[in-house]
């Protein structure tokens, strides 16, 4: 049963966001001016590949530990996550646009990241019990 629901909620809240999505803004509420978000883009940028290295370096530390393929996976969805951070600032930019692409790359950083998280607990909680 839980696991069904695992899968029922997060559906049921995706319903009212697909609606919404198709109309226009509710609420338009602008937290930082372009002139701004022109100076951020560049350091989140510098910042997701720094967390990359960091992530495949550490992924390189722990091959062959208990958690190598959790270290592993966490890597690949920081490689991803910095991909995905080049690809906002060349748009960002006005320098590339691939339609659909910060979308397809979104799907792909959450699935790895959730399969990460699951595999990462039933590793932890076998460890716990002493299976």
């Amino acid at each position: 049963m839980k696991k069904r629901m695992l899968v029922v909620f997060p559906v049921l809240l995706l319903f009212p966001t697909l609606v919404l999505a198709a109309g226009e803004y509710v609420y338009d509420i602008s937290l930082i001016s372009e002139k701004a978000e022109l100076i951020l883009e560049p350091i989140n940028l510098l910042i997701a590949i720094l967390a990359a290295v960091f992530a495949v370096k550490l992924a390189a530390l722990s091959q062959g530990g208990e958690l190598e393929k959790t270290w592993n996976m966490i890597a690949i969805v920081a490689v991803i996550f910095a991909i995905l951070e080049a690809y906002g600032t060349l748009k960002g930019l006005m320098l590339v646009h691939v339609g659909g692409l910060g979308d397809i790359l979104e799907l792909i950083f959450g699935l790895i990241l959730l399969y990460t998280v699951y595999k990462t607990r039933k590793t932890l909680l076998q460890k716990m019990l002493g299976k």
